[in-house]
Order: structure tokens, then C-alpha cells, then sequence
């Protein structure tokens, strides 16, 4: 009767994980169907593709020796920034905020 009992208690814990995996996998279609409406509708990216992106391009300039790469004296700092001639220190560079930007590039 003890094994009998295992092996349901087994069946059943078995059932309730396979639950919990469709249940998880439903919930991220339901996502990736969420996120790409609202890329069509709003014309932004959904974060996931914006890391992924930034992800990729850190990767291509990790292998290229973008992060060992040595700047020449003179033209740019590691930014590729000019450099400046004058001796002064900046700490604040003011520039606008637009607070609803268009998402939409114009047609």
C-alpha cells in the first residue's frame, strides 16, 4: 500500500510540474504577443530586443579590441570625444528634455 501511495504522490507532483511549465510558457507567449503589439502600435522596442541590441554591439567591440585598444596622442580621448585646447572643467552640460517625445520618426 506504501509503494502504491509513492508512486500517485509521484504521478501527482509530476502533473503539477508539468502544470506549472505550460503555465509559464502560456504566460511568456502572452508576453511576446503583448510586446510586439505594442512595438507596432508605439513604435518602441520592447527592452528585451534594446539589451539584446546593446548586448551584441558590446560583444562585436569586445572581439574587434574595443576595450584594449590603445587611442593615438592628439585627435580624440577613448570616447572619440576632440579634445579640448582650453584648461577649463566642465561639470554640467545643460541641453533640452523633451518630455513626450514622438515615438514615430516623421514620413
Amino acid at each position: 500500500m506504501a509503494t502504491l501511495l509513492t508512486w500517485v504522490f509521484r504521478l501527482f507532483m509530476a502533473f503539477m510540474g508539468l502544470v506549472f511549465l505550460l503555465g509559464l510558457v502560456a504566460a511568456l507567449c502572452l508576453y511576446m504577443l503583448w510586446a510586439a503589439l505594442r512595438w507596432l502600435l508605439t513604435g518602441r522596442k520592447p527592452q528585451v530586443v534594446m539589451v539584446w541590441q546593446q548586448f551584441s554591439a558590446m560583444r562585436q567591440n569586445f572581439q574587434q579590441g574595443g576595450f584594449r585598444r590603445h587611442t593615438p596622442s592628439g585627435g580624440s580621448d577613448p570616447w572619440g570625444r576632440p579634445k579640448s585646447t582650453d584648461d577649463q572643467v566642465v561639470d554640467v552640460e545643460a541641453r533640452e528634455l523633451v518630455e513626450n517625445p514622438t515615438r514615430l520618426p516623421p514620413p
